[in-house]
């Protein structure tokens, strides 16, 4: 095999899995994405429930449940998406678009004067008043509503799945939000949450929706992982816990799809031109341009080096084979030879990787294409086959980059240490030494943990 074939072969794959090795799973990961936390995709989830398919798409990463006054909301300015291919060409056949809109509200207090526009006590401070038992709840003063259209076909045929429906307020507190779990680990499903769940109009009744804060699902060593993998044995933490994010959770019948072979991922897009007025006000024009991309985990956060963080999450699945400074970048990858200088493995695999082409590439009618989620729904779900809210994707992703898999040299011959023995086995227990997340998840739609409270019950 040539080695721009090769490469080419490699780079859907190496993304997909190297990417996978370690830290949060896209929290954060490129230098402009980190200054816009309403537009940063956090995690990309898929797996097949009976004879549906469950989507999770994540933003706004870091999510401190007592984050007040503002707490954290979806943008207006943004198009949110969950992208699918189904015919291996890497383009998007079906996406799913998220638009929001946001509303202030005055508080249930009386009037006492209203000067210059200024409404005294009813134009509060806070982001919602007390009592609130509903995601409709009119103590929700600053509240949050979204259209979800299904677009499909090379002529981009549109359909409203849901209209105007409510977005789940923050966890704010035991005075404010009293209908929320207000202590942890509870797997019943509340009243709020409960009342943010949509089935589809017409043709769409048998979609399930879910849109608001959740316990963000990504358990990880995030803290040792970025000190220069200091996995030291000593006791390890979930760093992620605790902390909440904002979740885009769509539940839809496989027959919605002309094929079980699915490239999945998650994209948000702003105007081209913002405007920043005197009066403090914002006005947002001109086409739509893709600011983040998510599909495996991991890949913008770990893979790809600083100086193309921001050219990848702009960039697009069907022109990944294309770029030759991404396919030099996985085609000898870094965390392999990081794992060998710590000591963790005896060896690293030596590239080309072959072994990762068995795993991650996605064949659809003999085509590899960019980097997304794949799932193929025939199959039962575990990643890299889609991905599910326990699976523990850096361990994986760690063993399988330390060479779990890597039994064949380039020239064909058998895979081996010096000492005798295989990448496999050195592999076997790499692990950051956190296994799941931090509460229960739910068994019912949306799946995700409620959100953590701002002020929980003593």
């Amino acid at each position: 095999m040539g080695t721009s074939r090769l490469a080419r072969r490699l780079l859907a794959v190496c993304l997909s899995l190297l990417a996978g090795g370690a830290g949060a799973s896209s929290h954060r990961e490129a230098p402009l994405i980190s200054n816009d936390p309403a537009a940063d995709g956090t995690d990309m989830y898929a797996w097949k429930q009976g004879g549906n398919l469950v989507l999770v798409a994540n933003y706004y990463p870091i999510g401190i449940p007592y984050g007040g006054p503002n707490y954290y909301l979806f943008d207006d300015n943004v198009l949110y998406e969950i992208q699918i291919d189904q015919t291996g060409d890497g383009a998007p056949d079906i996406r799913y678009q998220f638009r929001f809109r946001t509303q202030l509200r005055q508080s249930a207090l009386p009037t006492v004067s209203n000067t210059a526009g200024y409404n005294a006590y009813k134009d509060s401070f806070l982001y919602a008043f007390a009592g609130v038992k509903s995601a409709t709840s009119p103590e929700i003063l600053r509240s949050q509503t979204y259209t979800l259209t299904r677009v499909s076909g090379g002529g981009g045929q549109q359909q409203v799945i849901v209209r105007d429906a409510p977005v789940a307020p923050n966890n704010v507190g035991r005075l404010t939000t009293p209908a929320y779990p207000q202590t942890d680990g509870t797997t019943a499903l509340d009243p709020i949450t409960q009342s943010a769940i949509q089935n589809g109009s017409g043709s769409a009744s048998a979609y399930k929706v879910f849109v608001g804060p959740r316990d963000d699902p990504f358990f990880v060593n995030l803290s040792k992982t970025f000190d220069f993998l200091n996995y030291n044995g000593q006791p390890n933490r979930d760093d992620l816990a605790g902390l909440n994010i904002l979740s885009l959770v769509i539940e839809v019948p496989l027959t919605e799809f002309n094929s079980p072979h699915l490239g999945i991922w998650t994209t948000s897009s702003r105007p081209k031109v913002t405007t920043r007025r005197a009066d403090g006000n914002v006005d947002a024009s001109g086409a739509w341009v893709q600011v983040s991309r998510l599909g495996n985990p991991l890949i913008n956060e770990v893979i790809v080096p600083t100086k193309f963080k921001d050219f990848f999450n702009a960039s697009k699945p069907q022109n990944d084979l294309k770029t030759p400074a991404i396919v030099a970048i996985v085609t000898n990858p870094e965390l392999p030879q990081l794992l060998q200088a710590k000591g963790f493995i005896p060896l690293a695999p030596p590239p080309p990787r072959t072994d990762l082409v068995n795993i991650f590439t996605r064949n659809t009618n003999g085509a590899s294409t960019g980097e997304m989620l794949h799932i193929d729904t025939s199959k039962a779900t575990a990643f890299p086959n889609g991905r599910q809210l326990t699976d523990d994707v850096t361990d994986i992703a760690l063993q399988a980059a330390g060479g779990a898999f890597f039994t064949t040299f380039a020239d064909g011959g058998p895979a081996t240490l010096p000492d005798g023995g295989t990448f496999a086995a050195a592999a076997a227990n790499l692990s950051d030494g956190v296994a799941a997340n931090d509460v229960p998840f739910l068994t019912v739609f949306p799946y995700l943990a409620p959100p953590h409270s701002g002020d929980p019950t003593p």
